[in-house]
């Protein structure tokens, strides 16, 4: 597998941050004119092109950098990173990580089955913390993605790594920096640049559906001055890849920079072909999505029942403000535990 596309959603605020963020699974090839390929990629490429990967161990790292964030001179920077393993036959997957590498957020992939850890839903169910979910229905998985944990390249004519490929010959611009170690192996270095349009396109269609995990800091929009902005430099997004003499790429790193925020995705590739087991949480810790949200929506509305009765007490303007942060408090607090 190893370029893989994005993290996709582990339903939960952690890895949320990580989903959208690094969804890199581009739709269209640049519009504009390739740039020719270094020798030595070409070559490398041919190698690509014959592996054939059916299970991989990986780890990941994604840096997210705001400048000016809510009116602050000092840039905002999140760290997230994780490892896991995944096979696509047959199909499971692992995650875990969370900020600064803290195992906070698990995921497991059985088939169509996901298993995400909530420590919020213990709290709120009396003990269960893994929700359990199904992939919507029409939804494929494609390559080394067991349902969403992982999305790699697109499986084609040239190999597991046909869409790698297919994005390395589209480059805007494409250099070989010279060889490099990473993860102990001997690897050569290729920069290139792609064109971001793609990408944000499929950023925009995604953060129009309905609780969607891009309430991430690429939403919030940072206080500016009242004085008329600076024209701002056009989106820009870097590929950074280091590949093997097998032509398998050891590490992949992704840069989209864009009005002040800075997203990095680096995924080290630590083995292929490996023996790959994912087992399901027990049955008496594990709770439905469906009768998690049940439950959640009881709790919000008994809550806010009690607040309102709270603020009965009170009269004229402050009853309607202790009204008004009762809701609001009430909307939040469904959000939050909505599925992500």
């Amino acid at each position: 597998m190893g370029v893989v596309r994005r993290v996709a959603p582990l339903r939960d605020t952690g890895f949320a941050l990580l989903v959208v963020s690094v969804a890199l699974t581009f739709a269209t090839a640049p519009a504009s004119a390739a740039a020719s390929l270094p020798p030595e990629l070409v070559a490398l490429e041919q190698q690509m092109a014959q592996l054939q990967v059916n299970s991989e161990r990986f780890s990941f790292q994604e840096e997210i950098g705001l400048s000016g964030f809510l009116g602050s001179s000092t840039p905002l920077v999140l760290i997230i990173a994780g490892a896991g393993e995944a096979s696509d036959s047959p199909p499971q997957a692992s995650a875990v990580g969370g900020l600064l590498g803290l195992p906070e957020e698990k995921t497991r992939m059985i088939g169509d089955t996901r298993y995400s850890y909530r420590s919020q839903a213990a709290e709120i169910d009396g003990g269960r913390p893994w929700v359990r979910s199904q992939r919507p229905a029409g939804a494929e998985a494609q390559g080394l993605d067991p349902g969403g944990i992982l999305e790699n390249d697109q499986a084609g004519k040239q190999g597991t790594f046909s869409k790698l490929i297919e994005e390395l010959n589209g480059a805007l611009n494409i250099e070989q920096s010279g060889p490099a170690t990473v993860d102990d192996q001997r690897v050569i270095e290729f920069d290139a640049t792609l064109d971001p349009a793609p990408f944000i396109a499929q950023l925009k269609s995604r953060a129009k559906e309905p609780a969607h995990p891009f309430s991430s800091p690429l939403e919030t929009s940072p206080v500016r001055p009242k004085a008329p902005a600076k024209p701002s430099s056009p989106p820009t997004l870097e590929l950074e890849v280091f590949i093997a003499p097998n032509g398998l790429p050891v590490r992949a790193r992704f840069t989209f920079a864009d009005e002040g925020a800075t997203i990095a995705l680096r995924v080290d590739t630590l083995a292929v072909n490996i023996p790959v087991s994912v087992t399901a949480p027990p049955a008496a810790r594990t709770i439905g999505e469906a009768q998690l949200e049940r439950i959640e929506r009881r709790r919000v509305a008994r809550e806010l029942a009690r607040a309102l009765r709270a603020c009965r007490r009170l009269h004229g303007k402050r009853a309607r403000q202790c009204r008004a942060l009762a809701k609001a408090k009430s909307r939040v607090s469904g959000s939050e535990a909505s599925p992500l």
